[in-house]
């Protein structure tokens, strides 16, 4: 489901390795893409089946200059283990120790990772948040990256 949470301030930067060895940063995607942010609790039931049905969405975001960017909070061995699982996953996978999620507000109080995501614009704006399993669908991040982005 989306919100307006956090809508119209500017998105935390950060650069973070990416499972396959990339750095990225999300300064990268200013002025030309839309960076949509993807938090992942690594460790849930069946989140490699998450990745999987994104991954299958990518190209489709990606034509519309939405460039996909998973964060999990697990530790960068649990989410290779994670990307073995879904081969030829088609965006960046970045571990995190929790500190870009807390600054986007996907930490609970008790440090769990809520599942949540972010389209923000090119000009580092967030433009939409979505929180818990209905917002990290195909559909729902394509619907609200149609409704935002014009």
């Amino acid at each position: 489901m989306g919100y307006d949470f956090g809508v119209g301030r500017e998105a935390p930067t950060f650069t973070l390795n990416a499972v396959d060895g990339n750095e990225i940063g999300l300064s990268q995607y200013r002025g030309d893409w839309f960076p949509v942010l993807v938090f992942l609790p690594a460790r849930a039931p069946g989140a490699a089946d998450v990745l999987a049905t994104l991954s299958a969405a990518a190209g489709e975001l990606w034509g519309l200059r939405g460039q996909l960017v998973g964060v999990c909070e697990a530790g960068r061995d649990e989410c290779l283990k994670l990307a073995a699982a879904v081969p030829g996953l088609a965006f960046p996978l970045l571990p995190d120790g929790g500190g870009v999620a807390r600054q986007f507000g996907a930490l609970r109080d008790d440090g769990a990772l809520r599942p949540m995501a972010f389209i923000i614009d090119r000009a580092g704006k967030i433009v939409w948040t979505g929180e818990g399993a209905a917002a990290l669908t195909p559909e729902a991040l394509l619907a609200a990256f149609r409704r935002v982005v014009r």
